[in-house]
């Protein structure tokens, strides 16, 4: 994997797994979005900060750390809580297409 570069203008970006990452299957070994992926890894390597955020349980950490390991994966922290919302507002948020675009 590339270098992480040093950037001043680094923003912090809150990853979410299920559905984000990964196909949306709640399961053991759910299927990468690759797409996805190749992104946060070129956000990763420009500097900025990738959490993985999920509401999966503590518990199930150790196969987060380890999924993410197995696909390369480059994070900064996880976050394994979100409460239990079944929708999130966020002033911050930003679609996907303007994720896979890179416009924000």
């Amino acid at each position: 994997m590339n270098q992480y570069k040093e950037n001043p203008n680094r923003k912090v970006f809150n990853i979410d797994f299920d559905g984000t990452l990964t196909n949306g299957q709640y399961i053991n070994d759910p299927i990468p979005e690759l797409s996805i992926i190749d992104r946060v890894k070129d956000l990763y390597i420009n500097g900025h900060i990738i959490i993985i955020w999920t509401a999966r349980f503590w518990n199930q950490a150790p196969f987060l750390v380890s999924w993410l390991t197995k696909y390369s994966i480059p994070f900064h922290g996880i976050i394994m809580a979100k409460g239990g919302s079944d929708f999130y507002l966020d002033d911050k948020m930003i679609s996907m297409d303007k994720f896979y675009n890179g416009e924000f």
